[in-house]
């Protein structure tokens, strides 16, 4: 007996668990493995699920975090793929630690490359696989790659797709079978370097963190329905690249970082920024003193730090929940005037 299709491509666990997340961070092991990545890669979204559910805000709101994890999980269970997910000993919610999706800045489908971490059994899902893949082959192939196995999953009227896990840690997802290919094998590559550089200022303990290449940047912003986007091309053309990162702590930590040229330039940028730092803790003061209200506005400015990191110029700052729920309710009425 087959399988249904709209059954089959849900079923398969490893990439419903790529795809599911997606649409919904000595010094510390960066977000991503680099050699995991294809080499054009110019663009990186990391969202570390295990850190954020096991951070001391969600920990606070932990009513509301069941909230959300009980509507999804009934979701979950709703689906008939849902007996497939527990056969290959798969747990969402307590076995997929982060999930990233790489591009080339292009906004195909077919650029994309997903990266999930986490612990999983590849003994149970190789066989789930096998099983759903005897009655379903023009859905599902279970080849092999060297000593790892590959799912190619071509749902029907769409693209195929490969999937692997490299390991009982990390699951791959792509388009290509090339890319899939390089993943495993795990070689380096040959990526910007102003991209590689700022890889380097993220962490697998943030929560959330973006790199991406100022052309990057530009092709996502070229021909949107967005205010003055030829403007924000051109600026982000002139750009090497940006990194930003968000950690969920007992406050919630944030940094921004910038790629310049060479070390001296980033040296005189760190200067001049700490400099500019002092004017805003100075403005800050003045409109706490105007309005009591902005008095967080002088508790962040206090925590603001530009340092250099390598070629990199890494803004950095943090918020307490308290002071952000201020901000958002009293910045509107005072500098939208």
């Amino acid at each position: 007996m087959s399988f249904p299709r709209r059954i089959v491509w849900p079923t398969m666990a490893l990439t419903l668990v790529a795809l599911t997340l997606v649409a919904l961070a000595a010094s510390p092991a960066r977000a991503v493995d680099p050699k995991l990545l294809p080499g054009d890669t110019e663009l990186l979204l990391s969202l570390n699920v295990k850190q954020i559910l096991d951070s001391p805000l969600a920990k606070q709101y932990k009513e509301l975090i069941d909230q959300a994890r009980g509507a999804l999980e009934g979701q979950i269970q709703n689906n008939p793929a849902a007996k497939y997910l527990d056969k290959a000993g798969l747990d969402l919610f307590r076995d997929v630690h982060s999930v990233a999706a790489a591009s080339n800045g292009s906004k195909e489908q077919e650029a994309i490359f997903i990266v999930v971490d986490g612990t999983f059994n590849p003994a149970k899902i190789v066989a789930t696989a096998q099983e759903i893949a005897r009655d379903n082959a023009e859905v599902l192939k279970v080849t092999k790659l060297g000593n790892v196995d590959v799912f190619e999953i071509t749902p029907p009227g769409d693209k195929r797709m490969y999937a692997a896990l490299i390991n009982d840690k990390t699951l791959v997802a792509c388009a290509t079978h090339a890319a899939l290919k390089d993943a495993v094998n795990g070689s380096a590559r040959k990526m910007k370097e102003g991209f590689k550089s700022l890889l380097k200022t993220t962490s697998a303990k943030q929560s959330f963190s973006f790199v991406a290449t100022g052309s990057a940047l530009a092709k996502l912003i070229q021909d949107a329905p967005v205010p003055n986007a030829e403007m924000a091309v051109a600026m982000f053309q002139d750009l090497d690249g940006l990194s930003i990162a968000i950690t969920l702590n007992k406050d919630i930590q944030f940094q921004i970082g910038m790629n310049c040229k060479d070390e001296e330039t980033t040296k005189k940028a760190v200067a001049m920024g700490n400099f500019g730092l002092l004017t805003v803790r100075t403005l800050a003061a003045q409109k706490a003193k105007e309005k009591a209200e902005l008095q967080p506005l002088v508790d962040v400015a206090k925590t603001l730090r530009i340092t250099s990191e390598g070629n990199n110029v890494v803004l950095r700052g943090d918020i307490s929940l308290e002071n952000l729920e201020k901000l958002i309710k009293v910045i509107p009425n005072n500098f939208n005037r």
